[in-house]
């Protein structure tokens, strides 16, 4: 049995910027999931391939790229799963058989479902975790519409999900939260574009595309900024839930009139704090009236709040978050959903977060052949270069393995540096990814040398969970430390990174220090490469010292004009 996921516009424009006179059609991060006989072939963002950040339009290009990884064709699918959207268009389109003859038109044989949007995020963790049973919960800023049929109108769209689940038992059960409850992810999305207009004192009418799905990461790394004396203690405030059917809904009261006037960064700290706060009480709550079980599955926009994950690891709660949380999950989920529904086994790989596909030596050397390029013999050989390379200050992008499917660069399509000079950070921003001052670099670390860095023990693959770092071992690893002294940190392990992993060991024996700056390979604004003629062109146009992909090393220049330093 084939079958598909796929997220995006039907027949209309997902990218479009909006004044106040446009119906909303914004739909981001699209894309499209590939299952064959319960076996995961591949997934892929529709931005990686078209090159326009967060696109949302109708997936062509990543259903191409899937059916191309399976070897099949648009006839042999049999099932297309679509996860539901927060636009009134999409219902409309859904009731005037608009998707329906998109999906047979590209499909001709497949049946199309729906799945509702919060189901789909809660299959993406749920399938992809290691937990026979447990709890279900997803967050975000907006889901699936609910209707008041008499007047044709949306009046709702969720943002929550509680439920249960038990792979060995075929049991998958949820319960939508009331409408309108326990809205962290609009609250924190709202106010993190307001806060960020006045941080760059520039007014942004409405919702532009450049910023939109930004604003909250930015913020995040702003608060760190925003601690003095003068930031007043932070509380959340919670309505009895009598009143509303016994779920546990917070009034995340509005920080600007609660405080009186501050400045952005204290506005980014205190945001990032209540909204921390909520999450650790509606989880005790919750907790407390046994709603949770031993395991617990998240997903959601609201679970790449880094901050906030950590805060629940400190409940000490075994929780599940995948790398592909929030809405770029979405057609992954429905796909695994639609599997399990088949009464078929979800099977994927072990590294969950390297979804995408591998690019062979001849489709390298195709890119490269007109560069200044040397092929070493074997991976240990590339990693001692690249090592010794990163270890004298140099800057490199490493292209490796399957490409990642997420928000995250995690060791297969990132640029490393030093970690230890503390103007790194500022070298790194000025020279390559262009971004605001107050946003950190993340780190990427051996995951058996965690505990000697950092305070906290929480093994993260998926770059999920800030670490506090030890005040000894900041000077080693000042790059990476933000200004609270804490990192958003990667662990690897052959298992899950073998080529990266080499690497880092190479790296630790030159240098005492088994970590390194990890940051995607991107410009700012720009998607993470996913093909080598991506990388190429990146090499071109970013001012890195050196393209590490496959067992090529490949420097900017052409061969007409070869360094005659050559690689040693």
């Amino acid at each position: 049995m084939i079958i598909i996921g796929l997220y995006g516009a039907f027949e209309w424009e997902a990218n479009k910027s909006f004044d106040s006179h446009d119906e909303f059609t914004w739909v981001h991060d699209s894309g499209a999931t590939l299952f064959i006989n319960e076996k995961h072939i591949c997934s892929i963002s529709e931005e990686r391939l078209t090159r326009i950040k967060h696109d949302g339009n109708f997936p062509e290009q990543s259903i191409a790229y899937c059916l191309k990884e399976g070897n099949i064709s648009y006839e042999d699918v049999d099932h297309v799963y679509i996860p539901s959207m927060c636009l009134d268009i999409f219902y409309r389109q859904l009731t005037d058989g608009v998707i329906e003859n998109k999906i047979k038109e590209t499909f001709p044989n497949a049946e199309f479902h729906i799945v509702s949007h919060h189901l789909s995020h809660a299959a993406s963790s749920v399938f992809s975790s290691e937990f026979d049973e447990g709890s279900i919960i997803t967050l975000d800023g907006a889901g699936s519409l609910i209707y008041d049929y008499s007047c044709s109108n949306s009046i709702h769209a969720e943002t929550n999900l509680i439920g249960y689940f038990n792979k060995k038992k075929n049991i998958f059960r949820f319960f939508n939260g009331i409408s309108g409850t326990n809205n962290f992810g609009s609250y924190y999305h709202d106010s993190a574009h307001k806060i960020y207009c006045e941080k760059i004192r520039e007014h942004i009418d409405g919702y532009d595309e450049k910023y939109r799905e930004t604003w909250d990461g930015k913020i995040m790394g702003l608060s760190a900024y925003g601690k003095n004396d003068s930031v007043e203690d932070i509380k959340t405030y919670k309505l009895s839930k009598d009143l509303l059917y016994d779920q546990f809904p917070y009034v995340i009261f509005d920080f600007r009139n609660e405080f009186g006037i501050k400045t952005a960064d204290e506005k980014s700290y205190i945001l990032q704090k209540n909204f921390e706060n909520a999450l650790v009480d509606y989880f005790s709550e919750l907790k407390k009236l046994n709603y949770l079980d031993e395991n617990i599955c998240l997903a959601g926009g609201s679970f790449l709040n880094v901050l906030g994950n950590s805060r629940l690891k400190e409940l000490g709660l075994n929780i599940h978050i995948p790398p592909c949380t929030n809405d770029v999950g979405l057609h992954f989920g429905a796909a695994c959903y639609g599997t399990h529904q088949h009464h078929q086994e979800v099977q994927l790989p072990k590294n969950i977060s390297l979804l995408g596909k591998i690019y062979s030596k001849e489709e390298i050397e195709e890119e490269i052949k007109e560069y200044d390029y040397h092929e070493f013999e074997n991976i240990d050989e590339v990693c001692k270069f690249t090592a010794l390379q990163l270890s004298q200050n140099k800057i490199v992008a490493w292209f490796q393995n399957r490409s990642e499917f997420g928000a995250r660069a995690l060791g297969s399509r990132s640029l490393f540096m030093n970690p230890t000079p503390k103007q790194n950070k500022d070298i790194m921003n000025h020279r390559v990814k262009h971004r605001e001052y107050w946003r950190p670099f993340a780190g990427i670390i051996l995951e058996e040398n965690l505990t000697d860095y950092f305070e906290e023990d929480y093994i993260s693959p998926y770059m999920l969970y800030s670490l506090t770092v030890k005040e000894e071992k900041i000077p080693q690893i000042s790059a990476i430390t933000h200004e609270d002294k804490t990192c958003r940190i990667q662990t690897i392990t052959e298992e899950y990174q073998p080529e990266t992993t080499k690497l880092l060991k190479e790296y630790y024996s030159i240098t005492g220090i088994p970590v390194i700056l990890n940051t995607s390979f991107n410009d700012n604004g720009e998607p993470i490469v996913e093909t080598p003629r991506d990388a190429v062109n990146a090499l071109n146009n970013l001012d890195i010292d050196f393209l590490v992909i496959g067992n090529f090393v490949v420097r900017k220049t052409h061969k007409n004009i070869k360094n005659k330093s050559g690689y040693a």
